[in-house]
């Protein structure tokens, strides 16, 4: 039986960006591999999820190279590589649209900075230096390429964060931008944690985001005055209880809720923007 794979935009895209359109308009499985040619005269040898994913990343405007098993995409200035499933999941993310921020000459502290592809934006955006935060050591290969690649002033630690210093087990079945977050699976590996009051009173940040993974409900027992020493902060929450206990700490601590993103996928998470009152 042949099934075809998208209807309505998902046909507008594959007719946008790819040359042997027709090819993709059916598949007979999911891990079926065809080769697909899209108008740049790229070629690749994808299957449904991988080829979704491409296309999803050139309609927004990138182009890109495969190579070694690595995906490198550019748009304007903006450098990023990774694996194609781990890079393709960060721009169908939007991030670009997400945590678009003034961060000219300021410090921006981004934990949870997964392949170093935030960093690379506030970068672009003019950050005079970057401080990321990332436990999970595989990904720190792409970090150290990226903000090489787009000149990013970084200092890069291999840390989570948390309520206090130490070590957790996070148990998982694949490492992708939700890793940590149900703490499930197979696999298990061993992360370094940092106490996040520390995190946030040595980094002297003018702006912080935290993408963290559950992590981010550790922000609500942090002291008000060790808060107030950022003065913007963008979080990714991921449960309606989270939200509740976070806003309250950010009201009662002089901050401002000044735009809510909810995320289209997961009903219960979104990305809160606070405001330091009076600045």
């Amino acid at each position: 039986m042949i099934t075809v794979y998208a209807k309505g935009k998902g046909t507008f895209l594959a007719l946008k960006t790819t040359r042997n359109f027709w090819v993709v308009l059916r598949f007979r499985n999911p891990e079926e591999k065809k080769k697909i040619t899209f108008h740049n005269g790229y070629t690749m040898n994808l299957n449904l999820g991988e080829y979704v994913a491409i296309r999803n990343t050139l309609s927004k405007g990138y182009s890109l190279e495969h190579a070694n098993g690595l995906l490198h995409v550019q748009k304007g200035k903006i450098q990023l590589v990774g694996p194609i499933w781990l890079l393709t999941s960060v721009l169908s993310e939007g991030i670009d649209k997400i945590y678009v921020v003034d961060c000219k000459d300021k410090v921006v502290l981004d934990v949870g900075g997964f392949i170093g592809d935030t960093a690379v934006f506030f970068g672009a955006w003019g950050a005079r230096k970057v401080i990321i935060y990332e436990p999970v050591l595989d990904h720190h290969r792409f970090i150290d390429l990226n903000v090489k690649l787009n000149h990013v002033n970084a200092e890069i630690h291999q840390e989570g964060i948390g309520d206090d210093d130490g070590y957790e087990t996070i148990h998982y079945d694949i490492i992708n931008a939700g890793f940590g977050l149900s703490n499930k699976g197979t696999k298990k590996i061993k992360i370094k944690i940092r106490n996040v009051r520390k995190v946030i009173e040595e980094s002297g940040a003018d702006i912080a985001k935290f993408d963290c993974e559950g992590a981010e409900c550790s922000l609500v027992r942090v002291p008000s005055e060790v808060l107030r020493k950022v003065g913007f902060y963008m979080i990714e929450i991921h449960s309606l209880q989270t939200r509740s206990a976070l806003l309250d700490k950010f009201r009662t601590s002089g901050f401002i809720l000044i735009q809510e993103i909810p995320n289209k996928s997961y009903k219960e998470v979104s990305t809160v923007f606070l405001k330091r009152e009076n600045d």
